[in-house]
């Protein structure tokens, strides 16, 4: 699974529109990313830096290694 699928499957399971992660992110961590940089995450056209995925764990509530590692668990 690609970083990206995981992302789109964290937020659906949450409930969340991609706005919605973007503005939790931001709120969070006073970042100014937006939805359409979220849909590049989970196209996989862009690979969040590591920045981003603690700021994706911590607002998803999953731990960073399963961000930042699930291209190793092919």
């Amino acid at each position: 699974m690609s970083v990206g699928a995981l992302i789109h499957d964290l937020r659906k399971a949450r409930g969340w529109s991609q706005g919605r992660l973007a503005r939790e992110i931001n709120e969070a961590f006073g970042t100014n990313i937006d939805r359409e940089y979220i849909s590049r995450w989970e196209r996989s056209k862009v690979e969040p830096r590591n920045f981003y995925l603690r700021c994706l764990s911590a607002v998803l509530d999953v731990p960073l290694g399963s961000v930042a590692k699930v291209d190793l668990v092919r």
